[in-house]
């Protein structure tokens, strides 16, 4: 009588029944998936399904005897311990432009956001002579220069890029008519 051997691959079916598989990098991030249902007390965000979540309206399998619980969601703990991923400084910006700068800022931030409740804009200091934007994603941060860059095409330089060493941390400058 043959014995079958157990075959190594994973069949398609059990492959997406686990859940997305994290990168070595995301997991080192945010450690290792929780299964609970976990609230943000200071926004709508909820966590379930191993990543955050803009509400729960997805979510098919909600009882009253689930645990429940609240803590802080990334991007309010980043934003309570003033600490951000992704900086955007744009120097001599005329006033007559100021709006639309900061208007072309707020519309990548909203849209990234829609996508992913964690990637927002944590603040936005201006002053005379520059605006910083700082981001809770060094991607957001990219996105944004990127996006002023184009829709002022011949005033703005091309953005200078700098990475943090051993961080994810990015700062971007950029200035009008260098």
């Amino acid at each position: 009588m043959k014995m079958r051997q157990k075959s190594s691959r994973i069949s398609v079916r059990n492959k997406h029944r686990r859940g997305l598989k994290l990168s070595r990098h995301a997991e080192a991030e945010f450690g290792p998936g929780r299964t609970d249902i976990i609230f943000c007390p200071e926004g709508p965000e909820v966590y379930y399904y191993k990543s955050w979540h803009h509400n729960l309206l997805r979510y098919p399998y909600l009882k009253e005897t689930k645990p429940v619980y609240f803590k802080l969601c990334p991007f309010h703990q980043m934003k309570k311990n003033r600490q951000w991923e992704g900086e955007v400084r744009i120097s001599d910006v005329p006033e007559k432009y100021r709006a639309q700068v900061l208007q072309t800022a707020e519309n990548v931030s909203r849209e990234a956001y829609r996508r992913d409740p964690m990637h927002r804009i944590l603040n936005i200091k201006s002053a005379k002579k520059e605006i910083i934007i700082y981001t809770s994603e060094n991607q957001l941060a990219q996105k944004i220069a990127r996006k002023i860059s184009e829709s002022f095409k011949n005033n703005f330089s091309r953005p200078k890029i700098s990475r943090g060493r051993g961080s994810d941390a990015v700062l971007i400058v950029m200035g009008w008519g260098e």
